[in-house]
């Protein structure tokens, strides 16, 4: 029997790309649903939670983070609409990878970790920024110059160089993935000025 939990929020983030992709190893779990007071329902997650070792680490308007037996799982209120189907994997049900590509970029906006341009960069191995850049308009149709913010963001490495890479899958170097985006951002930009 599925939760009530489990049919009203889905899978996304780094676990969920991984698990369609493979690239890398993830260590948390982020849940979004449509419903952004999430703290409101506090009590059902927590009584959904209940067999297991928790404790509440964060809370704040749209979002509960938990640690629950030594794993961060945080649950997110994300208003914005999905542009594809949500993907069903052993009845976890997943944020497509568009969608999670479109999170990347939304998360880049205000922070930029090394793992979500390495994210970004597989998931640029089978579906191009261009089209990742169209897509963000039906995302996020409200954000002014979203592509041409995101732009600026995936050429700006100086948080990322700080941090140490994700365990990955598939071997790929930090410099490989930055030169990627510089490339591929100056060809967009390009495409603008045209």
């Amino acid at each position: 029997m599925r939760s009530s939990l489990a049919s009203n929020f889905y899978l996304a983030g780094g676990t969920a790309l991984s698990l369609q992709i493979g690239h890398r190893l993830s260590v948390d779990l982020d849940l979004f649903s449509a419903t952004e007071d999430i703290p409101s329902i506090r009590n059902i997650i927590e009584k959904e939670l209940g067999s297991f070792q928790f404790n509440l680490a964060d809370s704040s308007w749209g979002n509960l983070v938990y640690l629950v037996n030594g794993v961060r799982v945080g649950f997110y209120g994300y208003g914005y609409a999905l542009v594809s189907p949500l993907e069903e994997v052993e009845n976890i049900r997943l944020a497509s990878i568009e969608d999670i590509a479109l999170m990347k970029f939304d998360a880049l906006l205000g922070r930029a970790s090394r793992k979500d341009f390495y994210d970004l960069y597989f998931i640029c191995q089978q579906i191009s920024l261009k089209k990742l850049f169209a897509l963000s308009t039906k995302k996020y149709p409200s954000v002014r110059d979203f592509e041409v913010q995101v732009a600026k963001r995936l050429v700006f490495f100086d948080n990322a160089e700080e941090e140490t890479n994700p365990v990955l899958l598939t071997e790929t170097d930090w410099q490989t993935v930055k030169t990627f985006f510089i490339e591929q951002v100056k060809i967009i930009e390009q495409g603008w000025l045209q």
